[in-house]
Parts: C-alpha cells; sequence; structure tokens
C-alpha cells in the first residue's frame, strides 16, 4: 500500500479553501484550521483510496483522517511559517501533512487494508 500521492494531492487541496482568491498569504492558524477541515472531508470521499482500499465506514474513516491530520498538524505547526505565500507555500507544507496524515492512516488501519490489484497499485491513485 502506498499514500505517496496523497500528499501531492493535499497541497493541491488547500488552495481550494476557504480562502479568499486575492489572498497571497494566510495565517499559520487559518492554514492549519483549513487543513483540519479540509483533508480528512477530502481522504474520505467514497472515489479515494482512503475509503476504496480500506473496510471502514464513512465515520470511521473521517474520525482517523482527522486524528491523523490533527497530529500532524501539530508535529509540524513549529516548522511552518507564521505566514504561508500562497499558493506555493499551501502546496508545499499540504504535501508534508498529507503524506504525513496519509501514512500514518494507513498505519493505524492496517488490518482493514483491502488486498485488490486496484488498491496495491498506486499508479491507480494518482
Amino acid at each position: 500500500m502506498n499514500v505517496f500521492n496523497f500528499g501531492r494531492m493535499a497541497g493541491c487541496l488547500f488552495l481550494t479553501v476557504s480562502i479568499p482568491a486575492m489572498a497571497n498569504e494566510v495565517s499559520r492558524e487559518d492554514w492549519m484550521n483549513g487543513m483540519a477541515t479540509a483533508l480528512p472531508a477530502y481522504f474520505c470521499k467514497s472515489d479515494q483510496y482512503f475509503r476504496q482500499c480500506f473496510n471502514v465506514t464513512q465515520i470511521e474513516c473521517e474520525e482517523m483522517a482527522l486524528s491523523t491530520t490533527r497530529i500532524c498538524l501539530a508535529q509540524n505547526k513549529n516548522k511552518l511559517p507564521a505566514k504561508l505565500a500562497m499558493p506555493d507555500d499551501g502546496r508545499q507544507w499540504g504535501t508534508v501533512i498529507g503524506r504525513c496524515a496519509g501514512s500514518a492512516y494507513g498505519v493505524s488501519l492496517h488490518k482493514k487494508a483491502v488486498n485488490s490489484s486496484k488498491c496495491n497499485n498506486a499508479d491507480n491513485w494518482k
């Protein structure tokens, strides 16, 4: 199982959440709050890897994704700049947080992973 692509998608995801289109900077706190909401919702969409490739309900997925996202945000808080220059910093740090949360999700729920050719091939989830 490989979740490396979700970091990249998480970086792109944050470019679309609750930041005014003209904003060039966003505070670390606003960015973290946006990611804490957006990333678990994105991970747990019915067509995404974390729902398709783990035997979990929507609620189980969201609870685990929220937990792993919060942990990863806390672990990286002091590394994040006080102001993130958008879109580049959002993409960079979204990738870091997405990879961290996706990996932690996979480790935490490894016993519920689906063993299939679709789920075992990372190219299916780009």
